[in-house]
């Protein structure tokens, strides 16, 4: 959630950062000051800081912007006023943000390689800080990144705070797992991890010579594939991730082997098109694999799988190139804010239930997309 969007800058506020709630009625309000939580108290007149009791602004652009938002919901309050969304009480796809910092560099990644070679990282005491905001009956929460463990073994202490807080909470923490080669990494996390959680895994390939080619980091697959091991044993849940390209394309049915033989007590797989922007865009040359080929190379991986009992999902592959005996599968999307459509699209049928694409990737499909009548 570090990494939320600026939305306005309310009024000259100068002092302080803070997280604070927004309430909008006077029962939220009684229930934020009763839980001693900064907060912004919005009526038709003003924008005022609790406990400060401090007018933030009068003005009714701000504050029909913020009407926008809802009860509950979280942002940080700057220095200077300005307000950065961290947590919508209306969705259900919030995420903590630990880092743009990653270990790896893969080719397709959709973050820039800047990001995850000099990406900043949030303070633990500011992630808790979200936290404590956050209500504790919120059906689903995110770690992610960069790679989230990079911030080293003091992320143990925000995640027992999530643990302890959020006993009832779906948590999805996702992670290239190669830290987990480390038995002292899965000892602590097992430690402290919320009862409900499952750690999604990249792997792509079925080799160290595919998987890290597409990494760029030496070494990688036998990390991941180790934590992968190590976390089995010790009863985690784990969600392997399959980003499908041009690279990996034909190896999805080793990969599907080597999962269902050598990976026992895999929750399930998610296999993925492709989202095409920061390293993904820069090459895209090498990457990109339109959709119907890439539906076409993955089929004997999905029924290996599907045969010995492992779930399948299949994620922004639109419907109309995928087999409709494969339509089952397919979930709406991996990132829900981020789908489009093209123009053939809006008259199609099956819209509201398909996937669409990825916003960086439509007008890479180049007319792949039928209208299904």
């Amino acid at each position: 959630m570090e990494c939320g969007l600026v939305v306005m800058k309310v009024g000259d506020y100068q002092r302080d950062y803070r997280v604070v709630s927004l309430a909008f009625d006077e029962e939220v309000k009684e229930d934020l000051r009763n839980n001693e939580l900064d907060f912004l108290y919005i009526t038709d007149k003003a924008v005022i800081l609790y406990p400060d009791q401090l007018i933030l602004s009068e003005d009714p652009n701000v504050i029909e912007l913020l009407k926008k938002a809802g009860n509950y919901d979280v942002y940080g309050l700057s220095g200077n006023g300005r307000l950065i969304e961290y947590y919508d009480d209306r969705s259900i796809d919030n995420y903590f943000f630990i880092t743009g910092k990653c270990n790896s560099n893969c080719v397709m990644c959709p973050s820039p390689d800047a990001s995850r070679k000099n990406g900043e990282s949030s303070s633990i005491e500011n992630l808790i800080e979200i936290a404590k905001h956050i209500p504790s009956d919120t059906p689903h929460l995110t770690i992610t990144g960069g790679e989230p463990f990079m911030v080293g073994k003091e992320i143990f202490r925000f995640i027992l705070f999530l643990r302890e807080k959020f006993t009832k909470t779906e948590f999805l923490f996702l992670t290239n797992g190669r830290i987990f080669a480390l038995e002292s990494y899965v000892e602590q996390l097992a430690e402290c991890i919320p009862y409900d959680s499952v750690l999604g895994i990249p792997l792509h390939g079925s080799t160290a010579e595919i998987h890290d080619r597409i990494t760029q980091a030496a070494g990688s697959f036998t990390q991941t594939v180790t934590g992968i091991r190590r976390l089995l044993k010790k009863g985690f849940r784990i969600e392997l991730r399959i980003v499908v390209s041009r690279l990996n394309a034909e190896d999805m049915e080793n990969i599907a082997e080597l999962i269902a033989t050598k990976m026992q007590g895999i929750s399930y797989v998610s296999i993925m098109a492709m989202e095409m922007t920061g390293s993904a865009y820069i090459h895209r040359d090498q990457v990109w694999i339109p959709y119907r080929q890439a539906a076409e190379k993955i089929e004997n991986g999905i029924r290996i799988l599907l045969e010995n009992g492992i779930d399948v999902k299949l994620y922004n592959f639109p419907l109309c190139t995928v087999k409709r005996e494969y339509w089952t599968l397919c979930e709406r999307s991996i990132s829900p804010d981020k789908v489009r459509y093209a123009q053939t699209c809006e008259s199609c049928r099956m819209k509201r239930i398909c996937g669409g694409v990825f916003a960086g990737t439509l007008g890479m499909e180049k007319g792949e997309l039928k209208e299904i009548i």
